[in-house]
């Protein structure tokens, strides 16, 4: 199997007119009002399994503190970065390869305030353009699926972290057979453009790398009761701050994954359910 070229990833993600539809939805979730924070766009925002639940726990595990430099790796519509902006005053820079998702992610982070303090450039994962050891910390929420060369990936990151820096992976997994995973997910309508791999692929690459693996979590049980919840059209996972008032919910998932959307989240919640993936979070330290 050869790995897609970039421009195969960036049209799985890419709309076009993305930024519309995300605005035309707040829109109607939150008529007449301008400011909104970021507890509005938990559900358009933050594609990753257990959604911002899990970004809220495995941000805890970066040991954060005021000041330090984080990057978020594959870091998609912005989500997981400006809640590390906001909530630990990290310093955050986020690259992503579809073009469409780095302007959509920096305009709601300017909506809610953050700009300056979260930052994001379109740019390859595996070719980061940063000199060495510019981050203290950094991770990735569900992107090395769309990653073949998973070696370089982690070398690149490395490359850019600074000594007994922190690395989480948090990833969607290969427990079973491949061949019998089913299609479409939210990272591959097929499996031509889908590079799962088994844990341990990601502990012998993360070790060459340069990585120790401080700790390993199996998140299966929290991500079949997120999905089960989402009803496998919605991906809500907290109640927001409502600035019009009342029970209105966040903004749709499915209004970035597309009409497809409530099909992809079926299919990941049955191919964990049968054992064949695991959302599996890695913390690694750089040596």
């Amino acid at each position: 199997m050869t790995a897609p070229q970039p421009s195969a990833v960036a049209r799985h993600y890419r709309q076009g007119d993305l930024r519309r539809k995300i605005d035309e939805a707040l829109d109607r979730l939150y008529p007449g009002h301008t400011a909104l924070t970021t507890d509005d766009l938990h559900g358009v925002d933050e594609f990753h399994t257990g959604g911002h639940a899990a970004t809220r726990e495995l941000a805890e595990h970066l040991e954060l503190r005021a000041g330090l430099r984080v990057l978020d790796v594959g870091s998609g519509l912005g989500g997981p970065a400006r809640h590390l902006a906001q909530h630990a005053g990290a310093d955050v820079t986020g690259v992503d390869l579809t073009e469409e998702y780095v302007d959509v992610a920096r305009w709601l982070t300017d909506r809610v305030g953050l700009t300056g303090r979260a930052r994001f450039q379109q740019g390859d994962v595996t070719a980061l353009p940063f000199p060495r050891a510019s981050f203290d910390r950094a991770w990735m929420l569900h992107v090395g699926m769309n990653i073949e060369d998973k070696a370089r990936l982690f070398t690149e990151i490395s490359r850019v972290l600074t000594d007994e820096g922190l690395f989480i992976v948090y990833d969607v997994m290969l427990l079973g057979n491949p061949a019998l995973v089913r299609y479409p997910l939210p990272w591959a309508s097929e499996p031509e453009h889908s590079f799962l791999a088994h844990p341990q692929e990601y502990r012998s690459r993360l070790r060459r790398a340069g990585f120790d693996i401080v700790a390993e979590h199996d998140h299966r049980l929290q991500a079949v009761q997120s999905l089960r919840g989402a009803g496998g059209a919605h991906h809500r996972t907290s109640t927001p701050h409502n600035p019009a008032g009342g029970d209105t919910p966040p903004a749709p998932i499915s209004v970035a994954m597309g009409t497809d959307a409530s099909t992809k989240v079926a299919k990941v919640l049955q191919n964990i359910e049968e054992g064949l993936l695991a959302p599996t979070e890695m913390i690694c330290r750089r040596r």
